[in-house]
């Protein structure tokens, strides 16, 4: 009998106006959805929930927030409190349960805070032309592969300044054994001369680097079917006019060091 991995995307919506100060009541409202199937023998369902608002602080200056999280089913609270850490709250475990009111609850929260923070920082740094200062953000699947769901999280920003910022941030779970991957599960990390490594395959950006002699391994990685991809972000480890650096190290490159459950799970020859 075959079962299906299922992933359902539903997109739930708060969208408000511009207006003196941000709505705590927003709209909620229902967009398209689509489902996929996937042969594995478990059943998670992924949905979206979107908070979008604006608030006017001075003649010349309006704030806007927009946040996208996911709202998942078929995974167990630890899991899901590593995928929301940073995006919903600080400290992991967090006490309560996950719904989508709760969650739009805490977004809310934080659109709210990040309202109130910025009124109150912003009269020294009023300027003459308009601005909009932002905060935006995003999580999204980026990958299912063999049981394997991974969430890019993404994000871009501007409060005042010479520019603003962005990031890029992957988290992988494990839906099969209910359990956060760590690059520890991939490889066994002391086989692994990881300055060489990420230098041969950093090319001629390794003259961007800040300090190319300590440029290690990040937990900030995903993998699909030929390489594992380490990602760092802005001034991690070169200037910000290099942006966000993806290195990817093929498989074959890692020898001995990868987990046997591993490639006999992603079907690495």
């Amino acid at each position: 009998m075959r079962i299906f991995l299922i992933f359902f995307f539903f997109s739930l919506t708060i969208l408000t106006g511009c207006k003196k100060s941000a709505s705590e009541n927003a709209q909620l409202l229902a967009a398209d959805s689509s489902a996929i199937a996937h042969n594995q023998s478990e059943i998670v369902t992924v949905d979206s929930l979107i908070v979008h608002d604006s608030s006017r602080v001075a003649p010349t200056l309006m704030l806007e927030y927009r946040k996208k999280v996911l709202l998942f089913s078929g995974l167990d609270k630890p899991v899901q409190d590593s995928l929301y850490q940073f995006e919903l709250f600080q400290e992991i475990p967090y006490p309560g349960e996950y719904n989508a009111a709760i969650i739009g609850g805490l977004v809310r929260e934080r659109m709210q805070s990040y309202f109130r923070q910025d009124q109150d920082e912003t009269d020294p740094y009023i300027s003459d032309y308009p601005q909009t200062w932002n905060e935006n953000s995003e999580m999204n699947v980026f990958s299912d592969r063999n049981g394997f769901l991974t969430i890019i999280y993404t994000g871009h920003g501007y409060s005042g300044g010479a520019h603003g910022y962005a990031y890029e941030q992957y988290k992988v779970a494990d839906y099969r054994n209910q359990k956060m991957v760590q690059i520890h599960d991939i490889a066994d990390v002391s086989k692994v001369n990881w300055n060489d490594l990420l230098l041969k395959n950093i090319g001629s950006r390794k003259e961007e680097l800040f300090e190319p002699a300590t440029l290690t391994y990040t937990e900030n990685f995903y993998f699909d079917d030929k390489s594992l991809n380490f990602v760092y972000g802005q001034y991690e480890i070169a200037p910000y006019v290099s942006g966000i650096i993806e290195i990817k190290i093929p498989y074959s490159q890692l020898g001995d060091a990868l987990k046997p459950e591993f490639k006999q799970r992603m079907q690495i020859k």
